[in-house]
C-alpha cells in the first residue's frame, strides 16, 4: 500500500485550534511534536522571539493515502487560512 506523510508546521498557539480542526474532519491518529522555527526577520513577532531569533512551533504528522492528504491540505488551506500554517508531504514505506 502506498502511503504517505504530511507534516503540518504552525505557530504553537493554533495547536488547539489544529487539534480540534483534525479531529473534527474524522482524524483521529496523529502525532505532535514542539519544535522551535529560528531565524531573523519579521516571523518574529515578540520582543522573547527577538532576543532568542527564535518562534515557538509545533507540527503534527499524519500518515494518510495521497488522496486524504490532499483532501486534508485543501480544508486546511479554506479553514485555516492566515495562520501561518506550513505543510510538506513525502512517501513513505512501513518497515
Amino acid at each position: 500500500m502506498n502511503m504517505n506523510a504530511i507534516d503540518i508546521y504552525f505557530e504553537i498557539n493554533y495547536k488547539d485550534t489544529l487539534v480540534d480542526f483534525l479531529l473534527s474532519q474524522g482524524y483521529n491518529d496523529f502525532y505532535f511534536f514542539s519544535c522551535n522555527r529560528y531565524g531573523a526577520g519579521a516571523f518574529l513577532k515578540s520582543t522573547h522571539e527577538q532576543v532568542s531569533a527564535r518562534a515557538d512551533f509545533g507540527v503534527f504528522k499524519l500518515f494518510l493515502d495521497r488522496e486524504n492528504i490532499i483532501a486534508l491540505s485543501s480544508s486546511i488551506k479554506q479553514e485555516l487560512h492566515g495562520k501561518n500554517i506550513k505543510m510538506y508531504t513525502y512517501g513513505i514505506s512501513e518497515l
